[in-house]
């Protein structure tokens, strides 16, 4: 069996870096992780750049991406201007997302749940509209830092309201990292059988350092593509002690250990993330990107 990881380090990754990452920077590590194997890479996100400095290149980004065959760059839209934006740079592939949470709605979005909902149909419309493929994202599925836990229905409901808008895969974000393998076994298996055909994709934070227990436990539930970020960047501005994404080359690592293929060159995503950690000046929450830095330890 394949898994697929979705690169987000670009977006997810820089959104809460107080150091902005040139332009050029960015493109350059997207080139590097395209030779690392990675097909699929979340390049930006078309928010507001007073609230996310970090994403204000967005457009100049997405207009120097070079077309190349299998590969899929995608940017995030949380509202119709977003999905504008973005459409004028060409991109053929948007996640246009909403949160399962009232309270992390109205921070991140500046949306109640109910205007998010009729946002997102919105959304899904005009991109369809534009021949734009369409990944329907619910954030803080597992647990909100403001409101605590998600009921599960609410949650299932959220999934059929997404399918019922006409998106081509859908995701499940634990953005909060307050899931746990139990939790996150019991209803993707659920969320993978609502779906059928459509593409089932999960987004794991590891604040509780739970996100690697997560991934084993949805892999078992039968999901395949999941989002990671090198280094184990990432972070929500709009969340309560966000911490960042599973990394890449760690995720990598333990599904290949699993006897599963992801067609990643581990070192090389290990390279990028050393790159980065010279260029920031500390080190980054992920853990494998060191261990390959020692020529005296073997590796299995």
């Amino acid at each position: 069996m394949k898994v697929i990881l979705e690169e987000q380090g670009l977006r997810d990754g820089f959104q809460t870096l107080s150091k902005i990452i040139p332009t050029t920077k960015k493109l350059e590590y997207i080139n590097l992780l395209i030779e690392a194997g990675i097909t699929r890479i979340q390049v930006a996100s078309f928010v507001h750049p007073k609230l996310v400095p970090q994403m204000a290149d967005a457009e100049e980004v997405c207009k120097n991406l070079k077309p190349k065959p299998g590969i899929i760059y995608s940017g995030l839209v949380l509202n119709k201007k977003g999905v504008e934006r973005a459409i004028d740079t060409g991109l053929q592939h948007l996640a246009c997302s909403i949160s399962a949470s009232d309270t992390h709605s109205q921070k991140n979005a500046r949306l109640t749940l109910s205007e998010a909902k009729k946002t997102f149909q919105e959304m899904v419309k005009l991109s369809k509209a534009n021949k734009i493929t369409v990944r329907g994202g619910i954030q803080c599925a597992f647990g909100c830092r403001y409101e605590g836990i998600i009921d599960e229905n609410h949650v299932l409901d959220m999934v059929e309201h997404h399918l019922d808008s006409g998106i081509d895969e859908i995701a499940l974000a634990d953005s909060t990292g307050m899931g746990n393998p139990k939790q996150l076994g019991e209803l993707m298996s659920k969320v993978v059988e609502k779906a059928k055909d459509i593409p089932v994709i999960l987004h794991l934070h590891n604040t509780e350092n739970k996100g690697y227990a997560n991934l084993y436990a949805a892999i078992e539930a039968g999901v395949q593509i999941f989002d990671t970020a090198f280094g184990g960047l990432g972070g929500c501005p709009f969340i309560k002690s966000a911490t960042g994404n599973i990394a890449t080359e760690d995720s990598a690592n333990m599904i290949h250990q699993m006897g599963y293929q992801t067609g990643i060159n581990i070192n090389k995503v290990a390279e990028i993330s050393k790159e980065l950690e010279s260029t920031l000046g500390h080190e980054l929450p992920g853990q494998l990107y060191k261990l390959l830095d020692n020529n005296t330890i073997k590796m299995i």
